[in-house]
């Protein structure tokens, strides 16, 4: 799968929280913080190198440990310090705002995945066909 595609991945994987978020009505929280957390934790196994190819098994687990750890931080800072908008949406109970899971885990989401797919670099294949092949010198 191509990198954009890994990364706007992620954007829908924060957008699936966001919504049940706020399809149940509980956007603030311990469920934002929760929220925020998984979108971070299944952002770090699915994007990036795939878990299955990674070099060992502490690879994708610390992706996960580290996405809960950045996702629920990143909505500890949004849900302090972003303005108070609130806007009501048609068919949502109550009104969407900045400061909630329902905005804020679709944001988090993204922003991990590209994290992720940055930090694991390009192809590990290309990378060992590089080093397999002999430099050729000019004969003189």
């Amino acid at each position: 799968m191509g990198r954009a595609l890994k990364v706007l991945l992620g954007l829908v994987v924060g957008a699936l929280v966001g919504y049940i978020l706020l399809r149940l009505g509980r956007t603030e929280g311990m469920y934002g913080y929760l929220g925020c957390a998984a979108t971070g934790a299944v952002v770090g196994l699915i994007c990036g190198r795939a878990p299955w190819k990674a070099d060992t098994i502490w690879t994708p687990v610390l992706k996960m440990v580290f996405g809960m750890i950045v996702g629920a931080g990143l909505f500890a800072l949004g849900s302090r310090f972003l303005p108070p908008l609130q806007i009501t949406v048609e068919g949502l109970p109550g009104q969407v705002g900045l400061r909630g899971a329902g905005i804020l885990a679709p944001v988090i989401g993204l922003l991990y995945g590209l994290f992720v797919e940055v930090d694991d670099g390009g192809s590990p294949e290309r990378d060992k066909n590089r080093k397999d092949k002999p430099t050729r010198r000019p004969s003189v």
